[in-house]
């Protein structure tokens, strides 16, 4: 068995310096190699043969290859490290020369002190091995770490900035590229003479920053982007002369009007299946249905409130509703037909009419909407409105509608999933209701409208204008009408005794589908 003492006490007996007595047992064959070893390392260096350098324990925070191991973007900093005080050259001169102050066993100085004794020295700035780590380099480069540190965030930052015109122009961007982009702006601001950005720093970098690699979906030529950089200049504008109609006529109101398209039988595309299933199949009432659409026209105001009645387009093969038959109707429906779900002029004159310029009916209404034909002729529009009353109109640019229609941004994707929901629930819970009949259909949008209507719901209808860019304070915390009516509390039982399956947002009692959509419970 080797023994590092027997080794040890044959060294100091060659030197003159025995450590045991009686003499030292005689070594095995391991030990002897290795005392030669020895002898020789240590008799060369007696005779200035060699030179040592020595090394200090340094904190175990590189990494293999070219990794940059003080990588200063935020994130890597540890709580202790952004806590500990700010360093100064007075204090990095202080601490380096106690570092470097330790005496050595023939009484020369130059050794280091440990980190233990570093930071019982210098509690308030010495709070991790890596903060040892920076001193070292302090002693080599002459940099602060304060300064570096600063650098380094910076960069991070700049480098993010960079980044993000390129991907806002739809310019493909890989690990390689950050890379380049990080050195070319090192180079420029000088931040760090050491700096690689290597692969362990792009890695954080985006770990820090969110940015993942992301399959393309879609590809548009240069053409399309500069369209879309004018589209946005155009909707700046927009913003501007809304801001100066308000600014100019205190006390206007201001409103929004939107078409959505929605199939009679909506469904959600994900559902919940077994794992590795390959074909997920969703049963439906009528394959037709969940490709012939119905015309929703909502209507809100600035103020969060929304109007009490929607306009509803059908499609019918006739062109106009049954004559002969009864049609669901309802005080908060106005509704239209025509041989396509998609509106005209017909239509569009019965929305204004009956729907947006009934009375009581404000002086000056200021009407947001977007580039459809019809709501480009001004003079259509001007030529419905009743005397004594005064509409301003502005439009939302052709392509701007998913940047600055309020009923967009928010409203419509809320709408569509209610109705998806209900759609679903119908198929899960086994209910008897067909619902892309023409009366259940509409018995529906009637219920869906007049819970969207609800108080609770102001500051979510507000938040569309707010990401329109036409109100500049956020609107109070809220909760979606999806996450409400079908979240937490919606399965309780309802005053009929059945379990609860949607919770209405006025009385905020669950209720079954049967009182709330069948029956149209109405509470308010």
């Amino acid at each position: 068995m080797f023994s590092p003492k027997s080794v040890s006490a044959a060294l100091a007996t060659h030197f003159g310096n025995a450590l045991v007595s009686p003499a030292p047992s005689p070594l095995t064959d391991e030990e002897r190699r290795m005392f030669s070893r020895l002898k020789i390392l240590l008799t060369e260096k007696e005779q200035g043969l060699i030179e040592s350098e020595e090394e200090d324990e340094e904190a175990l925070v590189q990494e293999s290859g070219d990794s940059d191991s003080d990588y200063d973007a935020e994130e890597d900093e540890k709580p202790e490290q952004r806590s500990r005080k700010p360093w100064t050259k007075e204090l990095c001169d202080k601490m380096l020369e106690f570092y470097r102050s330790k005496d050595l066993e023939d009484g020369r100085r130059g050794a280091s002190q440990s980190f233990k004794r570093m930071q019982n020295r210098f509690r308030a700035h010495m709070k991790t091995e890596y903060d040892l780590t920076l001193l070292r380099k302090y002693e080599k480069t002459g940099v602060i770490p304060s300064e570096r540190y600063s650098a380094m965030r910076q960069l991070a930052s700049d480098v993010r900035a960079k980044l993000g015109e390129k991907m806002k122009k739809g310019v493909p961007i890989h690990d390689t590229d950050i890379r380049k982009i990080a050195l070319d702006l090192n180079k420029l601001n000088a931040a760090s003479g050491n700096f690689k950005a290597s692969a362990t720093w792009v890695s954080k970098w985006k770990v820090h920053h969110r940015i993942v690699s992301r399959k393309v979906t879609k590809f548009v030529t240069r053409k399309a982007t500069k369209d879309r950089e004018k589209v946005l200049k155009q909707i700046d504008e927009l913003r501007i002369k809304f801001l100066a109609v308000v600014r100019k006529n205190p006390g206007i109101v201001i409103i929004n009007a939107d078409q959505t398209g929605q199939v009679k039988e909506m469904h959600s595309t994900r559902t919940l299946a077994e794992e590795g299933s390959k074909d997920v199949v969703v049963e439906i009432e009528s394959k037709s249905a969940t490709t012939h659409s119905v015309t929703v026209l909502p209507t809100i105001y600035l103020d969060g409130r929304q109007h009490p009645i929607v306009y509803v387009h059908l499609g019918e093969p006739t062109g106009s509703l049954p004559a002969k038959k009864a049609v669901y109707g309802n005080k908060n429906l106005v509704i239209g037909a025509f041989k396509s779900h998609i509106m005209n002029r017909e239509a569009a004159a019965r929305y204004f009419k009956e729907v947006l310029f009934v009375q009581p009916m404000p002086k000056h209404m200021l009407l947001l909407l977007d580039s459809w034909s019809l709501f480009l002729n001004h003079s259509f529009i001007q030529g419905l409105v009743p005397k004594g009353h005064k509409v301003t109109i502005l439009n939302i640019p052709k392509g701007g509608t998913s940047l600055a229609q309020p009923l967009d941004l928010c409203y419509n994707q809320q709408w569509k999933c209610v109705m998806r929901r209900l759609n679903d629930a119908i198929l899960v819970h086994d209910i008897d209701f067909v619902l892309h009949t023409r009366d259940n259909l509409l018995r529906c949008i009637s219920q869906v409208y007049w819970a969207f209507g609800a108080p609770m719901f102001k500051e979510y209808r507000k938040y569309g204008w707010y990401r329109g860019g036409f109100l500049t304070t956020h609107p109070a915390p809220f909760v979606t009408p999806p996450k409400y009516m079908f979240g937490e509390g919606s399965e309780a039982d309802c005053p009929c005794s059945e379990p609860g399956l949607i919770r209405c947002p006025y009385c905020k009692k669950a209720h079954c589908f049967s009182c709330f959509v069948i029956n149209s419970h109405r509470c308010a």
